[in-house]
């Protein structure tokens, strides 16, 4: 399956595919070692495995088109982790074209802005038929269920109205890692799949 992980919002994409690589076991054990040496005791920056422009790492943002291959039991992944902001659209647009499901990441202190609105549109030109908004950050508003389901009214409305066929919504800490591999007991509240569940079972259409 052809995924494009993209953020909007203050998202991080990266880390959120730093995440998924990182929760599902599919880093080799030179780059955990790497990465472990680096951190020096601190938390891992899992960002770094898709990062890879020194540009980007200077700027905390992703500017070129990265891909990652990995595999889970039930399926095999191509990530491509585009940048979210938008002066690097065409980049996103790139990205895109080629993908099967879409995963939109949005700041949860900030919700659905007009780049994840120009996103989700996008998304639809091309044809995506699966998009997922994956709110991130969402134990910086304390795990706060009303804020979601703010965030996911907003999503599902305009999705609704541009006609996307599969929409989903997941509340996540890309960097905690909740309900992106492992369901969060931080949110009892939310009882759908997690990210990594979505993209192991979303059906996968021929073309697209």
């Amino acid at each position: 399956m052809r995924v494009l992980v993209t953020g909007a919002s203050g998202g991080t994409g990266s880390t959120l595919i730093g995440r998924l690589l990182y929760d599902s076991r599919a880093i080799l054990a030179d780059q955990l070692d790497t990465l472990e040496k680096r951190a020096a005791g601190q938390p891992i920056d899992l960002s770094l495995l898709t990062d890879g422009l020194e540009a980007e790492r200077e700027q905390g943002i992703t500017i070129d088109v990265a891909y990652r291959y990995f595999a889970t039991d039930k399926r095999t992944f191509i990530l491509a982790d585009t940048p979210g902001h938008v002066q690097y659209t065409r980049n996103t647009v790139t990205g895109m074209s080629t993908s099967q499901v879409v995963v939109l990441l949005v700041d949860a202190r900030n919700g659905v802005v007009e780049q994840t609105i120009r996103h989700l549109t996008v998304a639809k030109l091309l044809g995506v038929r699966t998009v997922i908004l994956a709110v991130n950050k969402i134990d910086l508003v304390g795990y706060s269920e009303d804020t979601f389901n703010e965030i996911k009214a907003a999503f599902d409305a305009k999705a609704t109205e541009l006609g996307i066929e599969d929409p989903h919504v997941v509340p996540i800490s890309a960097l905690k890692g909740d309900n992106v591999a492992e369901h969060s007991e931080a949110t009892p509240w939310y009882t759908g799949p997690t990210v990594l569940e979505l993209l192991e079972t979303i059906p996968v259409h021929h073309g697209r």
